[in-house]
This record gives structure tokens, C-alpha cells and sequence, in this order.
């Protein structure tokens, strides 16, 4: 069964793509920032990944420079800014999907399992 890990800070937000992930038939696991991210990828590594783009702590642009060293997993972003600029950026960075909220579970399902049909990405090294 796929595992999904969403990355978000807002627990509500979280709970929804959650429960989003029960409607597909996938498991998932929750964290609220790029640290528990990184800890939950070298512990078992997701077969997708949602970032939010806005979090408490840091963007998830700088997230997702974070993991790209520790996981292979498609990483979709989502975020509640509907611009083009936002969906260029998470292109530029070679995203592998972006969902502008609110999100319909159409359009999350379009997502993920186009996502679970990608070849796995090529790990970045850890730069010292």
C-alpha cells in the first residue's frame, strides 16, 4: 500500500489530506515541519510527499532542498497562494505536481497517483 507523507503545519489542513489519502486506499503519515520530514524519510521513505509551500518555520521551497538528499519520493506542493508565479517556481524546481488550495480529492487523486507512476528521482548529494 503507498505511504504518503504530508508536511504541513496547519493540523486541520493536515487532517483532510489525510483523510484524502484513507479515500484513495494509501496510508499516511503526518509532520509539521522539514526536520520531522527529513526523520520520517530515513526512517521509512514515503512513495509521495505534499509540502505545503507556507510553514511556520520555513517556506517549503527550503524544504524541499532539504529532502531531495534523503528521499527519491515525488513531492507535490500545495499552497492557499493561487498564483502562476507559485506553480512556475514549484516547475523550476522540478516539482512533480502543485495543488492550489482548496484541493478537491479529484484533483489530489489526479496528483498522487500520477505521481506514484513517475520514476523515482535521483538523490542530491548533501552539500557541506
Amino acid at each position: 500500500m503507498p505511504k504518503i507523507l504530508i508536511i504541513d503545519d496547519d493540523p486541520d489542513m493536515a487532517e483532510l489530506l489525510g483523510h484524502m489519502t484513507d479515500i484513495l486506499g494509501y496510508e499516511h503519515e503526518y509532520v509539521p515541519n522539514g526536520q520531522r520530514a527529513i526523520e520520517a524519510c530515513q526512517r521509512q521513505q514515503p512513495d509521495v510527499i505534499i509540502l505545503d509551500v507556507m510553514l511556520e518555520e520555513t517556506v517549503g521551497w527550503d524544504v524541499f532542498e532539504m529532502l531531495t538528499p534523503f528521499t527519491q519520493a515525488p513531492i507535490i506542493f500545495i499552497t492557499a497562494w493561487r498564483t502562476g508565479e507559485n506553480r512556475l517556481k514549484a516547475e523550476a524546481m522540478l516539482a512533480d505536481g502543485f495543488l492550489a488550495k482548496p484541493i478537491s480529492v479529484q484533483d489530489f487523486a489526479q496528483q498522487v497517483n500520477a505521481a506514484l507512476n513517475k520514476p523515482a528521482r535521483r538523490l542530491r548529494p548533501v552539500e557541506a
